[in-house]
């Protein structure tokens, strides 16, 4: 009730401008007739020409107050969709110049609205995603537990490590989405010893390798300028899906070419054909190498997609293919920056 009574005041002041002008008008013609009773060219009634006036000037105010409502009826309809309304044409050098103000501004606008938009799908896409992932291991220990609880056994221990750092690589990639969000702050980049990165991240999946009687060598080093926090959640990444994949050998191998440090991982698995290779870093991707389902718990493909994100915040390069010269398996590589000095202490490629 308060904002309809205000409307009417304000609109009632919008036509005052020319109401009081109108009056000034008349007020100015009665005063000339009055001082100049003489001069038969003017009207000699002056109750009929105050009425007259009076008429004109109540017009003036109605005509002011219809477009008034027009005007606010339009602007009330363009504000269920502002940014795509249309715009009234202006007729005044000034009005033209808020007009094309307004027009920048509902530009960036939607803009802003649109990175708002696709900035939210990406999150409940990284949501789903980890409650997918989520969903693999809790079904395996609820398994687990169903048939110790059935046959009066006890749980293994082995098996349950298994699905527990499963759960915790999952949860490192949800860490891993919320930090990419504020990467350049919390990110630092300092010297890092590429092959210990590398024999650390091994010990995380060391359980996943030995039940699948996987062996591991690395061979080679060099020290890289990156982030260790990132450099070790890339690694994990691909080592989980080389882990998941291989058939009975991983070989992580280092070297350096000038001011870049290669760190390649190896394996013995099915290998990438041309629409896996094509589609690895998506979001939502699944291998589709012949008996993945049986090579331990499965992934999202999430986390090669975050792996990629980050090597590119640190200026790295990564990829993943087929093995060279035909062999079987799949080959991930990581190119990172080389570490101030370090280029003189290597050994080329």
């Amino acid at each position: 009730m308060r904002e309809d009574s205000g409307g009417a005041r304000g609109l009632i002041r919008s036509g005052f401008p020319i109401a009081a002008l109108l009056a000034f008008e008349a007020a100015f013609a009665l005063a000339v007739m009055l001082l100049d009773r003489n001069n038969r060219a003017l009207p000699s009634n002056a109750a009929y020409v105050a009425l007259v006036e009076g008429l004109v000037i109540a017009l003036a105010l109605f005509i002011a107050i219809v477009r008034g409502l027009k005007t606010r009826g339009e602007i009330a309809k363009a504000a269920l969709s502002p940014l795509d309304s249309v715009l009234p044409p202006t007729r005044s050098y000034e009005a033209g110049l808020w007009r094309e103000l307004l027009v920048r501004a509902r530009a960036q606008a939607t803009r802003e609205a649109a990175e708002r938009a696709a900035h939210s799908t990406s999150e409940l896409e990284a949501f789903l995603a980890t409650v997918h992932a989520l969903k693999t291991p809790a079904t395996a220990l609820t398994l687990m537990a169903d048939r110790a609880a059935r046959e009066g056994l006890l749980l293994e221990p082995g098996e349950l490590r298994l699905e527990i750092e499963e759960l915790d690589r999952i949860l490192d990639r949800a860490i891993g989405t919320m930090r990419l969000e504020d990467f350049e702050r919390g990110s630092r980049i300092v010297a890092v010893d590429a092959a210990e990165a590398a024999r650390a991240s091994l010990r995380k999946h060391r359980r996943i390798l030995i039940a699948r009687k996987v062996g591991v060598s690395v061979e080679g080093s060099f020290t890289a300028a990156t982030d260790p926090w990132w450099l070790a959640f890339v690694l994990d990444q691909l080592l989980s899906n080389a882990a998941k994949y291989a058939s009975s050998r991983l070989e992580i191998r280092l070297s350096s070419s000038g001011r870049k440090g290669l760190i390649e991982i190896a394996d013995d698995g099915p290998g990438l054909d041309e629409e896996d290779e094509s589609r690895a870093f998506f979001r939502s991707a699944t291998g589709s190498a012949a008996g993945a389902a049986e090579l331990g718990p499965s992934s999202s493909g999430y986390g090669l997609h975050l792996a990629r994100e980050a090597s590119l915040r640190l200026g790295a390069d990564l990829g993943i293919g087929p093995r060279p010269g035909g062999e079987k398996g799949s080959l991930a590589s990581l190119r990172l920056p080389l570490a101030a000095g370090a280029e003189d202490k290597l050994s080329p490629m």
